[in-house]
């Protein structure tokens, strides 16, 4: 009984051997191909900037500094940081990595396009907690365009779909919920299957919030007399 458990035993340490080796061959011709991408994108010249899809976000969106202050409210730092960007350049380049930047653009590219790069994460990041504070002190109609201006520029983050989507759902606009969730289904993002599985779990939390509220219950005016 002891030699079929030897020679399994010496099977499975061959074909671990052999996967083993074939996955450090590999890791190696990956390191290799990676190396040779990176040589030959540092060696690319200075090219045109021309091309870039380059965001024009509707700043006349935003609120006034006075309407805050006019209400008693401080002058919230996301929308400083948000009117910080206007006149500046700003480009979506999370998809792409800085090899490939400098294979198309070239290499003393790199650092202006890492600059439009965090532009666009500032604008996404500031947007978003401006958005939600404008929701929370009841500025609410006017959150909205600007969070649709957002995710039209290529926001992904996750909270500022929900966030838009709750507003859509309060104002009872079932048909820009469906387009919001739509427009997360298509996008081009590693953050697409997150967002869309955060809109899913809101539209079943949205759903049993309805269900569990039931239906309003209207009494007459006699009905609101106890007997006697």
């Amino acid at each position: 009984m002891k030699f079929p458990i030897l020679t399994s035993l010496i099977v499975f340490i061959v074909w671990l051997t052999v996967k083993l080796s074939q996955s450090k061959s590999k890791q190696q011709e990956n390191t290799k191909a990676y190396w040779e991408k990176e040589m030959a994108a540092n060696a690319v010249p200075k090219k045109s900037l021309d091309d870039l899809s380059y965001i024009n976000f509707p700043f006349y969106l935003l609120p006034t500094e006075e309407s805050f202050s006019a209400e008693g409210e401080n002058i919230p730092s996301s929308l400083l940081m948000m009117l910080s960007l206007k006149g500046k350049k700003i480009v979506n380049l999370n998809n792409i990595s800085n090899t490939d930047l400098k294979l198309s653009y070239g290499t003393t590219n790199i650092t202006v396009l890492t600059e439009y790069d965090e532009n666009f994460i500032t604008l996404c990041r500031e947007g978003y907690l401006f958005t939600e504070y404008l929701s929370d002190i009841g500025r609410k109609e006017e959150a909205i365009p600007i969070a649709r201006a957002l995710i039209d520029a290529g926001s992904d983050v996750s909270n500022q779909f929900t966030l838009l989507y709750k507003l859509y759902h309060e104002a009872g606009d079932g048909e820009n919920c469906r387009q919001l969730t739509e427009k997360a289904s298509s996008l081009e993002s590693t953050r697409k299957d997150a967002i869309v599985k955060a809109l899913s779990q809101l539209q079943e939390e949205l759903a049993a919030d309805n269900d569990s509220s039931g239906p309003e219950v209207v009494l007459s005016g006699s009905e609101l007399v106890d007997d006697p």
